[in-house]
């Protein structure tokens, strides 16, 4: 049989024509593995099944919910945004927390206020996204006065009894510009959880810099000084990464003479990354220092 151009045409579209529905279907069944390879297929497909996919966000059944919710924060397609906003009000608390991820992901501004009912959770995984997708979603152009309510939730979570949380409030924070919240930076560089520790110390050190998306408070001497002093413990900090961390704030910075003093000690005592990454710093302190004598000289 010869088939014409046209019709080969044809049946090279019907071929490559999208049938999600068997995966769609799949993602009802009751083992997560089938579930989970059915999700991979469907974000495969991308924003051309993203209007079936919402129609699913409907669904009765909560593990579909849960499923579709994952996907459309991976596909990332604005398209999205309502029905996630809707899925915020799910009666399963991992589906919403999965839909404050989502948005978070796309950065939809429409979605604050609704987030911002939400972040007194009990439900940790939820409150902690929920935190988490305030920073990315906040839109000064949108919504600029929601700016204190948002930074007020995101400082009060700071303090949360969580861990996790705690970390999501920090990556907001530098969402926001830390707004007013140096002080409790300093604090949570002494936080009980090392992985506080750990993004509280960058944390530090990018707001000494200003090195974050919105403008930061002005560094005056006497806060840089009270820095500073935070920092220096995390260079004895027991985890690698810290004091890596912690070494290159103050490289950003430009570390003060009591710094050196630190890293000198690093470089000779501390383990091979710690003295790659001390020495890094002081041959190029020591290099600027050569360039301003030449200047000056």
């Amino acid at each position: 049989m010869i088939v014409t151009g046209l019709g080969f045409a044809g049946l090279l579209a019907a071929c490559n024509e999208i049938d999600p529905e068997p995966h769609i279907a799949q993602l009802k069944s009751v083992q997560a593995d089938v579930r989970e390879k059915a999700a991979g297929k469907l974000v495969l497909y991308g924003e051309q099944i993203v209007p079936r996919l919402i129609e699913e966000t409907s669904s009765d059944y909560t593990r579909v919910r849960f499923e579709v919710a994952r996907i459309l924060g991976r596909i990332r397609d604005p398209r999205a945004v309502p029905a996630m906003i809707r899925l915020l009000d799910d009666s399963s608390f991992n589906v919403a927390a999965y839909a404050a991820w989502g948005l978070g992901e796309l950065r939809a501004p429409s979605s604050v206020p609704t987030l911002l009912r939400f972040p007194d959770s009990p439900a940790r995984v939820f409150r902690q996204q929920v935190i988490w997708a305030l920073g990315r979603c906040y839109d000064d152009s949108a919504h600029a006065t929601l700016h204190d309510s948002v930074a007020h939730v995101v400082e009060r979570a700071l303090h949360d009894p969580r861990a996790d949380v705690r970390v999501a409030a920090l990556q907001s924070a530098r969402e926001l510009g830390y707004p007013g919240m140096v002080r409790q930076l300093i604090r949570m560089v002494r936080d009980p959880s090392a992985e506080v520790r750990h993004v509280a110390v960058q944390a530090l050190g990018q707001f000494a810099i200003g090195d974050a998306p919105r403008p930061v408070e002005p560094v005056t001497q006497d806060l840089r000084a009270d820095i500073v002093e935070a920092l220096l413990p995390a260079l004895d900090e027991p985890m690698q990464s810290i004091r890596t961390k912690a070494v290159r704030a103050f490289e950003r910075m430009g570390p003060p003479p009591q710094v050196m003093i630190k890293l000198q000690r690093l470089q000779m005592t501390g383990t091979e990354e710690d003295r790659r990454e001390a020495r890094r710093v002081l041959q190029g302190s020591i290099g600027q220092a050569v360039d301003r004598s030449a200047r000056t000289g």
